[in-house]
């Protein structure tokens, strides 16, 4: 395996290694910095020596690093991003009060290995800036969203600011004289420490949100957040991402925002299989399977199947669903009998796992599957189209989706109107994670956790009002959601929801603005 090198502004080099020999490496005699830059390593997971860095790391930090002992254990989240590791250890090598510069993946901004990673940094450095791009990828080569910190070792009682840039670097600063470009970094982040200082004609505070900044000419916008807000986040779980906005993004209605589960719905990832080719069929292939209709769960296997919030009861595919012994099958039902047989001993592509290995699990039989059925359905991985797609009678759904059943005694069309408001598409979007080529990522864990209007809070006609509102969006066809806030059913849907909740209607324009943002931004940046 290669070693990984940080390059100090002295021109010295630390070598941090991802083998084996990690022990005897890292050991060597070095220097402490002043100042550390770096853009670090992109390892992907199944590459990180877990074990061997959570061994040197107890012996060097379990007696001082509360970020790292749950329950008086020692623990590194398994998860971790390599550079995680990088910046853990950076504190051999930084003077107290001295800086670390470094661009990383954002996935640690909402990733749940970066609460832990986020305490760390909370208890070792103080975080002068986070800086992201909207209008370019740092790195053209990777699909990976990043983002520039600036760390200063040792704590303080000082905001950090959130910077987004709106320009391309090499646009901006001169690539010809670099004393000339280390100068115009030098106002750079002189002018941001001055945001929000009030005879600065060069910068206006936003209409909506405290403490958000903005150039008046649109290049850089600046939130700024304090660090008992940085503490209180690691508490509640906060995406960090949000901060860029505001570090109170849904304070206007957060008083009428409640978990969904377990009280009104239970929320869980849809149908794995372990074996595709032999569990889903095609609707137009059925009838050549000879399978008995008894058999066959109608079964949407994409988020592109659901066109409409109301689901139309259209199939396009079919779950083999069989709990009955072979002997029973051969005697009884030979079409599901023979079906079993052209697969029972099928391999892998690489011929490393047969059918029956990869489900094992299956109960009681490999064969067998017990699909859990949904009320509401929504993509794990939502791209420009915010949808939660519902139906009375709860129907069959691939792991790709997110499901949600509505418990016992709750409106299952009041929960969907809910769930598709403007509110929850911006919860979503600022408290998801950016992953490759511009996808959110999300998992049913995280919808457990998300917050939704109450509808306990809604009077009987506020109900009324509300699914009035929703009929003509739930039947049309769902659009991309920069096209969706355009339209005019979609505006009074989400205004008469507002006012049912007593918010300010007035908010919605500026609820329009971050989320069709937030959206264009990540999905077209790796065009950029």
């Amino acid at each position: 395996m290669r070693d990984d090198f940080f390059n100090l502004e002295s021109g010295a080099t630390v070598v941090f290694p991802d083998s084996a020999n990690y022990e005897n490496k890292i050991e060597q005699e070095i220097p402490v910095f002043d100042a550390i830059a770096s853009n670090f390593p992109f390892v992907q997971q199944e590459d990180i020596p877990n074990d061997v860095l959570t061994e040197y790391f107890r012996e060097r930090f379990e007696k001082q690093q509360q970020a790292f002992l749950r329950n008086n254990t020692f623990r590194i989240n398994e998860r971790s991003d390599y550079f995680t590791y990088c910046i853990y250890n950076s504190i051999r090598f930084l003077k107290e009060d001295g800086f670390l510069s470094a661009i990383t993946s954002n996935a640690w901004l909402g990733k749940e290995y970066g609460f832990q990673f986020k305490q760390f940094l909370l208890e070792n450095f103080h975080i002068k800036y986070v800086v992201r791009s909207n209008a370019e990828h740092w790195f053209t080569e990777s699909q990976v969203s990043t983002i520039y910190s600036v760390l200063q070792r040792g704590q303080r009682d000082e905001p950090t600011k959130f910077v987004t840039i709106n320009f391309k670097l090499e646009e901006f600063f001169n690539q010809e004289d670099i004393n000339y470009q280390l100068r115009q970094i030098e106002d750079f982040y002189a002018d941001i420490d001055n945001c929000d200082n009030p005879r600065n004609a060069s910068w206006r505070k936003d209409e909506s949100f405290k403490n958000l900044y903005h150039k008046t000419e649109g290049s850089v916008s600046v939130s700024i957040i304090s660090n008992e807000q940085l503490n209180n986040s690691l508490a509640s779980q906060e995406n960090w991402d949000t901060f860029f906005i505001s570090a109170n993004l849904f304070e206007q209605f957060d008083e009428y925002l409640v978990p969904f589960y377990p009280d009104f719905i239970d929320s869980f990832r849809g149908e794995r299989t372990g074996w595709n080719e032999m569990f889903v069929i095609p609707a137009n292939q059925v009838a050549n399977t000879g399978i008995e209709e008894r058999f066959l769960i109608p079964y949407v296997k994409s988020p592109t199947e659901l066109e409409t919030l109301e689901f139309d009861g259209n199939y396009n595919y079919f779950l083999f669903v069989c709990n009955l012994p072979e002997a029973d099958l051969r005697r009884e039902f030979p079409g599901a009998y023979r079906w079993i047989k052209r697969f029972e001993n099928a391999t892998n592509k690489n011929g490393s796992k047969t059918i029956q290995d990869a489900c094992a699990g299956h109960r009681p039989f490999w064969y067998s599957l017990r699909p859990k059925k949904a009320n509401i359905v929504t993509a794990v991985n939502p791209y420009e189209r915010f949808f939660f797609s519902f139906a009375e009678e709860p129907f069959t759904i691939d792991q790709r989706l997110i499901a949600m059943t509505v418990n016992a005694g709750q409106d299952v069309e009041l929960m969907a109107a809910l769930l598709n408001s403007v509110i929850t598409f911006l919860t979503i979007e600022m408290r998801g994670t950016s992953r490759n080529l511009g996808v959110l990522d999300l998992n049913a864990n995280y919808f457990k956790t998300l917050r939704v209007l109450n509808p306990n809070l809604l009077s009987a006609e506020s109900k009324r009002d509300i699914l009035n509102a929703f009929q003509p969006i739930k039947e049309r066809d769902i659009q991309p959601i920069i096209e969706e806030i355009q339209r005019a059913d979609r505006i009074n849907f989400d205004t008469v929801v507002l006012r049912a909740f007593g918010v300010d209607e007035a908010i919605l324009s500026a609820l329009y603005q971050i989320l069709s943002s937030a959206v264009n931004d990540r999905v077209t940046l790796s065009e950029r």
